[in-house]
């Protein structure tokens, strides 16, 4: 079997890594685990560049995630006889568009195990290629989820979360089409905490009427 995850959609910094992982069998044909990655690289998650503007509002991050599925499947030299099982996140809603157009039978999945890990590592040396070093553990631990955001922070405004504005070359690593990302980017750091939590309040008052 044929599965596909992903990791990174929640972090600011960095795009989103896309993984695929064919499962040993009993055949022999496929004795070992065979695990493959690709990048949808930050700029599909901004809005402003010149040459293609609004690319994260127009969702073009879905085409290009579909790309990267079709590249490593080319790679484990898959064929739509296997079947597939893929997480259910929306941002790879073009790749089972995809898959469905290949021919390929697919399920929607809880990813666990082994790829889960594979592509979290993965992302992980996405980020420290993007000059953003952070440890495994603190990358997967969700008890840690606001340490980890406040690191993100630190790092995007070059050491002090309370500078006033981000370091432009880290600003280009990130998802700065985010609705949230001019508060955390423009304001010192308890200040947007507080704009962050008012902005929560608003949106669950709005969904509650």
């Amino acid at each position: 079997m044929l599965q596909i995850d992903d990791a990174g959609w929640g972090c600011l910094v960095g795009g989103v890594v896309v993984g695929c992982y064919r499962e040993p069998d009993a055949t022999g044909a496929h004795a070992s685990g065979e695990f493959v990655s690709g990048v949808v690289p930050p700029h599909y998650f901004q809005n402003d560049d010149a040459e293609e503007p609004n690319r994260y509002a127009r969702r073009c991050y879905l085409g290009a995630a579909a790309e990267v599925v079709a590249t490593c499947l080319a790679q484990l030299k898959a064929s739509p006889a296997e079947e597939v099982a893929i997480c259910a996140g929306q941002h790879v809603a073009g790749a089972r568009g995809w898959l469905t157009s290949q021919g390929y039978r697919w399920r929607t999945a809880r990813i666990t195990g082994v790829l889960q890990e594979q592509v979290e590592r993965a992302f992980q040396l996405h980020l420290a290629e993007l000059g953003f070093n952070v440890g495994y553990d603190l990358l997967i631990d969700h008890e840690r989820a606001g340490l980890f955001w406040w690191r993100q922070i630190q790092w995007l405004k070059g050491g002090d979360v309370n500078a006033p504005a981000p370091v432009p070359a880290r600003a280009a690593a990130c998802k700065t089409g985010w609705a949230a990302y001019p508060t955390w980017a423009y304001h010192p750091y308890s200040q947007a905490r507080a704009l962050a939590a008012q902005a929560r309040r608003h949106s669950a008052q709005r969904r509650s009427r």
